[in-house]
C-alpha cells in the first residue's frame, strides 16, 4: 500500500506491511476501491461473523471485509440473493440481538400471463442467524396477489479464504492453495488447504433441491398460489481440520447447537441489569449488552473472553480485554476473573523478538490465522504493546479489592510477580523509571500503546517521534497499579512488599511530573521521545493521566480546562488530538477523532478531582452521539468535526461495530456518574458526590457488586441531589467504605 498524507485525505494514514494492526489509510479491495463499512450489517457468535451491505448481500469485488469468516478466514467472499436476476427492492434490513440479520425486500413490477403483479407484492424475508461454525438462513417467498405467480430466488455464492491480514491489504508471501468446489443435488462446498496445513471448507446445504446448482449459483423455481408462502432453510457450516484427517476434527471449542443458549443463559445471570426512566438510554445500554455478549468468546480451554471488536479485531487483545474488565467490573465481575486467568496462561516466557515477547509480559493480542500459524505474521502470539503489562497489573488489584477473592488473588501471585518483574527489567529500556517500548519485529507494531498508528506520536512540527518512547498515560498506568497493589498486599497481611510498592509509585510520581509537566503550556506531554524530548501537544493522552491521580489538584484542574476547551471537546465528545495541531485531521484514527472509551476513561479521572460538570458534559455529549445511529450503537470511534458544523458525527468509514471498550464505555459512565470508585487508592469511600446527568432521573442496577457484595443499587434525583440506596438503605456520600474487603 502507499503511503499517502493523512493531512490531505478523510482516511487515517496508511503504514507499510501488516503491521497495521489498528492502522491504515483505507482497506484496498482486489479492485483498487476503497470501500465503506459505516453501514454495514455486522452478527458474530464466538469466531464466526458475518459482514453484509446494508440489504444483507456480501457481494463480488467487496473484497475489503464484506463476507462470513470463521476463525480470521474468509469462508463466503460472496453471499447474495437476487429474485428473477435482479436485486430485490429492500423494505427492511436490520441486525438485532447480536446473532441475527433480518431482511424484508419485496419484487419490482412485472408482467406474467397477461397480469400485471405489482411492486412489492411478493414478499422476501430472509432470516438469518449465525452459529458458531456458520449461518442458518430461512428465506419465506409470500404472494400477497389474488393470482398465481411464479418467481425464480437465485443464491449467489463464492468462496476465497482469504486470510484476513490480506483482506486488510496484506501481500501474502506464501502462495494460497487451490479452491475445491464439490457438488451434489441439494449442496455445494468449498475447502482450501492452508500454508499452515489445515484445511478450511465451507458447506451450503438446502433443504429443497435447487432446479439449478453451480459452483456460484443456486436457482429455484417457485410456484406461489394466491396468498401462499414457500419456505427455504439454508445451513452453511464452517469448518477446520489439520490436513489428511478423514472426518472434520475441531481444532477449537465445541460448536454444539446447545453452547448458544447456554452462553445467553450465563451471560444474562452474571451481568447486572440496569434500568432507567430514559428509555432511549435503556435501549442504549441494551444494546451495549447485547454487543458485548455478541464479542464474548469461550477460548480452546472453555476460558471466557470479550474479543476486541468486529470485524478487523475480532480475537483477543490484552489491553482491550483488561480495559472492558476494568470497565464492567462491578457489573460482572467474572469477566474480570477469566480475563486475567487467559493472560496469566499466556504471558510471556522467553525472548522472541519477532513476536515482541520477554518474559512476564502480557500479550497484545493472539490470531489464529493462516499466515500468523506459518510465521509469515507474528500476531499468532504478539506481545507488542507495552501498556498490557501494567493494565493487567492494575485489574489484578481492582480485581481483589472490588470482590475480596483473596484466593483468586493468591493463586494470581507467580503472573504477578512475573509481570512486576517486566515492569523493571523489561519495560523500563534506558533505567531512567519509565516504560517505554520501540519495534523490535520487522512486521510489528512502530507504537505500542493503545494509539498504535504510525502516526499517532508526534512533536509541535508534525515529526513523528523516535524511540524508545514513553507515553504519558502508560507511566500513569503503571502508577494506578503499583498503588492498588500496595493496598491489595496490604489485604493480603504482606505489608512490606506493600510498602515497597508504594514507594515505587511515589517515586514515579515524582519523576513523572518533573518530566511530563509542561509548564509553559499547563498540560501533560503526550510522551518522551528516545532523547527524552517532550512531545509539546495537547492529547486525550493528558485526560487518561487524570484517571490515576498523578497529577496535583492544581495541575490537573489545568488539563482538565485544556481538554474542555473548544480545541478538545468537540461537543460530541473530547478528541485524540488538538484541533489547532499541526497533524490534526477529524477523521485521522488518532489525530482527532472521538473515541467513546478513551472518553470514559477521562470522564473518570476528571471525577477524581472534582470536575462534576465536565463529566456530565462528556456523558451527554456522548448519549446526544449515539441517539443519531439508528441502532443505539456507537462505533469504535468517530469524526472529531465541531458538533456545530453538522447536524450528527461524521462517521469513520472502517470503524468496528460493535467494539468490546466502545459497549464498555456505557458502564464506566454509569459508576463515574454515581461517583464509585473506579481505582483503589481513591479516597474509601462507595460513593463520591453522586451526580445523575439531566436527563435521567432514576436508575436502578440490580446485582451490582458494592462492598463485595452484589446489591441491588438505585439512585434517583431528590431535591436537585442524586441519593443513592443499596438495597433500600439509603448511603450518603462519604458512607460505607469499599475497604471492608475480607482480608
Amino acid at each position: 500500500m502507499a503511503e499517502m498524507e493523512s493531512r490531505t485525505t478523510p482516511f487515517p494514514s496508511t503504514v507499510s506491511g501488516p503491521s497495521s494492526a489498528r492502522q491504515w489509510e483505507h482497506i484496498p479491495d482486489a479492485y483498487g476501491s476503497v470501500e465503506d463499512i459505516s453501514d454495514a450489517l455486522i452478527a458474530r457468535e464466538q469466531n464466526a461473523f458475518l459482514v453484509a451491505d446494508n440489504s444483507g448481500n456480501v457481494l463480488q469485488g467487496r473484497a475489503s471485509g464484506f463476507g462470513l469468516y470463521f476463525w480470521d478466514a474468509r469462508h463466503l467472499s460472496v453471499f447474495a440473493l437476487q429474485l428473477d436476476d435482479t436485486w430485490p427492492v429492500v423494505l427492511l434490513s436490520t441486525a438485532d440481538e447480536g446473532a441475527r440479520l433480518d431482511q424484508v425486500l419485496g419484487n419490482h413490477h412485472f408482467e406474467q400471463s397477461g397480469l400485471q403483479v405489482g411492486r412489492c407484492t411478493v414478499e422476501l424475508h430472509r432470516q438469518r442467524s449465525i452459529r458458531a461454525d456458520g449461518v442458518h438462513e430461512r428465506l419465506t417467498i409470500t404472494n400477497y396477489n389474488s393470482f398465481p405467480v411464479a418467481v425464480q430466488p437465485a443464491y449467489l455464492f463464492s468462496a476465497d479464504f482469504a486470510d484476513m491480514f490480506e483482506v486488510r491489504g496484506h501481500v501474502r508471501q506464501h502462495p494460497a492453495g487451490p479452491i475445491v468446489t464439490t457438488i451434489d443435488a441439494c449442496g455445494l462446498a468449498y475447502s482450501c488447504l492452508g500454508a499452515d496445513a489445515i484445511e478450511r471448507s465451507t458447506r451450503i446445504n438446502f433443504d429443497k433441491a435447487p432446479s439449478h446448482l453451480d459452483e456460484t449459483s443456486a436457482r429455484f423455481n417457485v410456484e406461489l398460489d394466491a396468498h401462499q408462502a414457500w419456505e427455504l432453510d439454508i445451513t452453511i457450516s464452517t469448518g477446520r481440520r489439520p490436513a489428511g484427517a478423514v472426518s472434520q476434527v475441531e481444532l477449537t471449542s465445541s460448536a454444539n447447537p446447545g453452547a448458544v443458549e447456554d452462553l445467553d443463559r450465563e451471560w444474562r445471570e452474571g451481568f447486572a441489569e440496569c434500568i432507567t426512566d430514559n428509555d432511549t438510554f435503556n435501549h442504549v445500554i441494551q444494546r451495549a449488552m447485547t454487543d458485548l455478549r455478541m464479542l464474548w468468546t469461550k477460548d480452546e480451554t472453555g476460558s471466557t473472553y470479550m474479543a476486541a471488536g468486529t470485524p478487523w479485531f475480532s480475537t483477543l487483545f490484552g489491553r482491550d480485554s483488561i480495559i472492558v474488565a476494568l470497565q464492567t467490573l462491578p457489573f460482572m465481575p467474572a469477566l474480570a476473573r477469566d480475563c486475567l486467568t487467559l493472560l496469566a496462561a499466556g504471558q510471556g516466557r522467553s525472548l522472541n523478538p519477532f513476536r515482541s515477547e520477554e518474559p512476564g509480559k502480557i500479550l497484545h493480542e493472539r490470531r489464529r490465522n493462516e499466515l500468523s500459524n506459518i510465521g509469515e505474521l507474528p500476531y499468532g502470539e504478539y506481545y507488542g504493546s507495552v501498556d498490557s503489562t501494567p493494565l493487567f497489573l492494575l485489574l489484578a488489584a481492582e480485581y481483589r479489592l472490588w470482590t475480596g477473592d483473596q484466593a483468586f488473588f493468591a493463586k494470581l501471585r507467580p503472573a504477578l510477580d512475573a509481570a512486576l518483574l517486566w515492569l523493571e527489567r523489561y519495560g523500563d529500556l534506558d533505567s531512567d523509571g519509565f516504560l517505554e517500548y520501540r519495534t523490535d519485529s520487522p512486521d510489528g507494531l512502530r507504537n505500542q500503546g493503545w494509539k498504535d498508528s504510525t502516526e499517532a506520536v508526534m512533536h509541535a512540527d508534525g515529526a513523528l517521534c523516535e524511540g524508545p518512547i514513553a507515553l504519558a498515560e502508560v507511566q500513569s498506568y503503571m502508577y494506578a497499579a503499583y498503588r492498588g497493589l500496595a493496598q491489595a498486599f496490604t489485604l493480603a497481611g504482606e505489608t512490606e512488599l506493600a510498602a515497597s510498592l508504594d514507594q515505587r509509585a511515589t517515586r514515579v510520581q515524582d519523576e513523572f511530573r518533573k518530566a511530563f509537566w509542561l509548564s509553559d503550556r499547563g498540560y501533560v506531554a503526550m510522551g518522551l521521545d528516545g532523547s527524552k524530548r517532550p512531545t509539546k501537544v495537547m492529547s486525550s493522552n493528558a485526560g487518561q493521566v487524570l484517571w490515576s491521580r498523578i497529577l496535583g489538584q492544581e495541575s490537573a484542574m489545568s488539563v482538565a480546562n485544556h481538554l474542555m476547551s473548544p480545541a478538545m471537546f468537540s461537543g460530541w465528545g473530547i478528541r485524540t488530538l488538538a484541533d489547532d495541531s499541526i497533524a490534526y485531521n477529524p477523521l485521522g484514527y488518532h489525530l482527532g477523532t472521538v473515541w467513546p472509551h478513551d472518553n470514559a476513561i477521562i470522564a473518570s479521572g476528571l471525577k477524581q478531582y472534582g470536575a462534576d460538570q465536565a463529566v456530565d458534559s462528556l456523558f451527554s455529549g456522548l448519549f446526544d452521539a449515539v441517539k443519531t445511529w439508528p441502532d443505539y450503537r456507537l462505533p469504535e470511534l468517530f469524526g472529531g468535526h465541531p458538533r456545530s458544523l453538522y447536524s450528527r458525527p461524521v462517521p469513520y468509514p472502517v470503524a468496528c461495530r460493535p467494539q468490546a471498550w466502545t459497549s464498555g464505555a456505557w458502564f464506566q459512565l454509569i459508576q463515574t456518574a454515581l461517583g464509585m470508585n473506579s481505582l483503589p487508592h481513591n479516597p474509601p469511600s462507595s460513593f463520591v458526590r453522586p451526580q445523575l446527568p439531566s436527563w435521567i432521573n432514576e436508575i436502578r442496577l440490580n446485582g451490582i457488586l458494592v462492598n463485595n457484595v452484589k446489591s441491588d443499587l438505585r439512585a434517583r434525583r431528590v431535591d436537585g441531589e442524586t441519593v443513592v440506596f443499596v438495597n433500600g438503605e439509603r448511603v450518603s456520600p462519604g458512607g460505607p467504605a469499599r475497604q471492608k474487603t475480607a482480608g
